[in-house]
């Protein structure tokens, strides 16, 4: 005689080890047997979810193979719930339930009505201009913002801690989605009273001799300081050496030696004039940089986007 299904053993398996098909085990299954108790007829609940009903039948069965015992009885007029099926009806729609949850939530995520991104940046004067525009754009993403350098942030960008950065590079990051904002040159800034400042521009092969501040290392105005200072055939060594542009323009301003920032980084202070520096072929671009995969981010993806539109 053939065992019950809720008895059955296969061949050279433990009952404590009896193996359980998890294909039946999907939330499509769950609707179906919930939908078969609820209605009282596998052709009710296949019409209700719009299936035939072989299709019903398939996917009762297979809950129960996963199961392991019978949730119905067949031969009852309105398929009423065996001891299990009735222990598991219960659970099938708190779990159905909290599908209902999960499935409006991520519609409210993917329709950009609810998320949160963290924005890292390293050039505040071209971030704010495009954070501000996301936060116009998409009032219903929660926005963070942190700032750093360039290695800082891709560090950060690597390890999940910041979602996008707007950051400087010498170059794209081949390993990374970047797209570039703006291209920038590089500045030396001098007190407003200092010689220089009469000036429109400097040329690098001039920067030989100077006493200089500069940015710390990992930052990209560092670099494009070092090679413009090594196309004037110069050791590069700064008096001071500091961690934020901001820092660059206080010990400028008092006197501590010049500093360097990248375009647009100087803002409305007049105690500093920004000379381009002339002759240095390389230029630096502010990109807009964010892992590959968490473009697939509706909240991501959306920055990229405005970034990308300029």
């Amino acid at each position: 005689m053939t065992a019950p299904l809720d008895e059955a053993v296969e061949p050279g398996v433990e009952r404590s080890g009896r193996r359980r098909e998890s294909s039946g085990l999907s939330i499509g299954a769950l609707r179906a047997f919930v939908a078969v108790v609820d209605l009282g007829s596998f052709s009710r609940a296949a019409s209700e979810l719009g299936v035939s009903q072989p299709n019903i039948s398939n996917q009762i069965n297979a809950l129960e193979q996963a199961c392991g015992v019978r949730l119905l009885h067949r031969r009852s007029q309105n398929q009423s719930l065996t001891d299990a099926g009735r222990e598991l009806y219960t659970r099938a729609r708190l779990v159905i339930s909290r599908m209902r949850d999960f499935e409006t939530a991520a519609n409210l995520f993917s329709s950009l009505k609810r998320g949160r991104i963290v924005i890292g940046y390293s050039t505040p004067p071209v971030a704010m201009t495009l954070i501000g525009h996301y936060m116009r754009t998409y009032a219903d993403i929660e926005v963070a913002a942190r700032q750093g350098n360039t290695e800082s942030l891709r560090a950060d960008l690597m390890d999940c801690r910041v979602d996008v950065a707007i950051m400087s590079l010498m170059d794209p990051d081949p390993a990374l989605s970047c797209h570039l904002i703006a291209p920038q040159g590089l500045n030396l800034i001098v007190p407003a009273a200092h010689p220089f400042a009469a000036r429109a521009d400097i040329a690098a092969s001039e920067l030989a001799g100077l006493t200089l501040v500069a940015r710390e290392e990992g930052s990209v105005t560092r670099t494009l300081s070092e090679l413009a200072v090594s196309a004037a055939g110069a050791p590069f060594a700064p008096v001071l050496t500091v961690e934020s542009r901001e820092a660059v323009k206080e010990a400028t301003a008092n006197g501590v030696g010049l500093g360097f920032v990248l375009d647009g980084e100087v803002g409305e202070d007049a105690r500093l004039k920004a000379l381009p520096v002339r002759g240095l072929s390389r230029k630096v671009g502010v990109y807009a940089v964010a892992l590959r995969e968490s473009l697939e981010i509706p909240a991501v993806s959306a920055f990229a986007r405005l970034a990308q539109a300029g």
